[in-house]
């Protein structure tokens, strides 16, 4: 039994001496600093590449301000042996009770050293000192409430290589990131000018609990002033003679409230103020039209991380295509303000009055406590036909009845010449002969009108393309030249690629009309098939959920429709107009 009991202790002796030999000795210069001095911590390596040293530890509560490595060569028992020493200078980050924690290397570990931090006492920047001021807006948060985190350096001395370190999270978790740019300026204090170095974060917690925010602080040197003696027994400042100083300013330890259970929302929005408004590029409604509305979200004291989608509700008889949001986030006078601007393509599918629904979202007012709900009111819209569904509700009849006594030659000439226009003042026909006497002596009038008119126009003709008869250069020139975004368009269309459809699309746009810059101002000038075509190219390209794009032939078709459709509304040039100017 004894024999077993010493067994197990040589075994526990033995592991215990394997640990002692595996460890990796370090040790710290000085175990009690004042807050802005650094310290070195010196670690013996052997066989152990100093580069496998582990220094992330450190960055909780240090900053590495030096490293540097040094070769250590001993005779042991008549043979060399080699080991290195890793020197780090550290800089606490904070005053108070410190541990330089343990750091690893290929398996083993350095010891960890407590180290005590005193803080210093600057004297106030109006008697010539430096200090450090922070706000943070509010100190009972609820979970993803955006805090203001202020800090002001006030400097009454002149101060070198000064860095600022801005707020960490020590216990919790949350996002920390600069707000703004940095402002400096000068302010008057007890009679003495000081220098203000403005700097604000944004602070926003992701989590319920608690919440510790360690304090922005400023890392510089000042002249200490010692007083150095020449060899003549005169005095003088050295001004060499420097000293480390590290200022902080306030830190908070929150507890974060979480979300309420009351809350009704889908997404949670804790600001100070929310609004929605919305406008229309026009405020009349065509089957087949398209019509933009711009919605857009102003919320104030919420990050624009916190409204990056706005759901729309669904409106039966109208199409809608939204784009991407477009999200900006402003600070200005100590108030953090974002806005969310979505545009939505709207397209009527039939006539009537139609109620547009109203668009609720709530969000929570953080500083009554309580959920509000901003309301986009509901908008009845009178939507009236097409243009094509017009003219043919509005077509004339034509009646083609004939009596039965006029015959079918002067029947055609009436149908082909006066289509179908009806004589004025005139309710009653008259007699048959009469009618046939007058209308033979009318058209032998007309025929022979029309044959000189005829006559002399050829002759105009003639002579006017002697003198204007162009070159064949001029011919080759005048001809019509395919213009590329054209054949682009085609090739973009047949290939269903909606991102070159667009850029080809709106090439061939301006050179119609060259006003247009995108593809929005086109579409107010082309006709309802092309419109609906564009929104639906315009969906495809920037709705988050669109599937691909199918739809090359019809845009296409709807482009050439337009072409012909524009040729025919354009006057045609009269060519003998020249002559009559005179």
């Amino acid at each position: 039994m004894v024999s077993v009991r010493r067994e197990w202790l040589l075994v526990v002796l033995l592991c215990v001496s394997v640990n002692l030999h595996a460890a990796i000795k370090s040790s710290i210069n000085r175990s009690m600093i004042e807050q802005g001095e650094s310290i070195r911590l010196s670690i013996d390596l052997e066989d152990v590449d100093a580069d496998q040293v582990d220094l992330t530890p450190l960055e909780k509560d240090f900053d590495v301000l030096g490293r540097s490595q040094q070769s250590k060569r001993v005779i042991r028992n008549g043979s060399y042996e080699s080991s290195s020493e890793l020197i780090l200078t550290l800089l606490p980050k904070r005053s108070g009770d410190l541990h330089v924690p343990s750091l690893s290397a290929d398996g083993d570990q350095t010891s960890s050293h407590a180290l005590r931090v005193t803080t210093v006492q600057q004297p106030a920047a109006a008697d010539g000192g430096i200090e450090m001021l922070s706000t943070l807006s509010s100190e009972q948060p609820k979970v993803q409430q955006p805090l203001i985190y202020q800090a002001n350096l006030l400097v009454g001395r002149q101060i070198f290589n000064a860095s600022l370190q801005g707020p960490s999270v020590q216990k919790g978790k949350a996002l920390i990131e600069s707000l703004g740019e940095q402002r400096q300026y000068q302010q008057a204090l007890n009679g003495r000018q000081v220098t203000v170095v403005e700097q604000t974060w944004l602070i926003t917690p992701e989590q319920s609990g608690s919440l510790e925010i360690s304090p922005a602080h400023v890392v510089g040197q000042i002249q200490t002033g010692r007083v150095t003696r020449n060899p003549f027994g005169g005095a003088f400042s050295d001004p060499a003679a420097m000293r480390r100083i590290q200022v902080s300013a306030q830190g908070y330890q929150l507890d974060v409230a979480p979300i309420p259970s009351s809350f009704s929302g889908k997404v949670w929005l804790p600001a100070e103020k929310l609004v929605l408004s919305d406008e229309w590029s026009s405020e009349q409604f065509t089957v087949g039209e398209p019509v933009t509305r711009t919605i857009t979200l102003r919320a104030e004291g919420l990050s624009r991380n916190h409204i990056s989608e706005l759901s729309l509700p669904d409106i039966d008889g109208i199409k809608q295509y939204a784009a991407n949001p477009e999200v900006t986030q402003a600070y200005e006078n100590g108030l953090l303000t974002s806005v969310l601007a979505l545009e939505v393509t709207l397209i009527p599918e039939q006539s009537g009055a139609l109620v547009l629904p109203a668009i609720k979202l709530p969000w929570w007012d953080i500083l009554d406590d309580s959920e509000q709900t901003a309301v986009l009111a509901a908008k009845t819209v009178q939507i009236r036909q097409g243009k094509v569904a017009q003219q043919q509700a509005t077509a004339p009849v034509i009646s083609t009845q004939t009596p039965a006594h006029v015959n079918n030659y002067e029947q055609g000439k009436v149908t082909s010449s006066v289509a179908g226009q009806q004589l004025e003042n005139s309710t009653t026909l008259p007699a048959s002969d009469e009618l046939t006497e007058k209308g033979i002596n009318t058209w032998l009038a007309l025929l022979i009108g029309a044959g000189l008119g005829s006559v002399i126009t050829l002759l105009l003709m003639r002579l006017l393309g002697k003198r204007r008869r162009p070159s064949q250069a001029q011919v080759e020139s005048t001809q019509p030249v395919r213009k590329p975004s054209l054949a682009e368009l085609q090739k973009a269309c047949a290939e269903n690629d909606a991102l070159g459809a667009r850029a080809a699309l709106l090439n061939w746009g301006q050179h119609l009309w060259p006003e247009c810059r995108n593809l929005h101002q086109l579409s107010m000038q082309v006709s309802p098939e092309l419109r609906a075509a564009i929104a639906g190219l315009h969906h495809s390209s920037y709705s988050r959920n669109a599937e691909s794009w199918h739809d090359g032939k019809a845009l296409l078709k709807a482009v050439e429709t337009c072409k012909r459709t524009e040729a025919i509304q354009k006057p045609a040039r009269d060519k003998l107009e020249s002559l009559f100017l005179s």
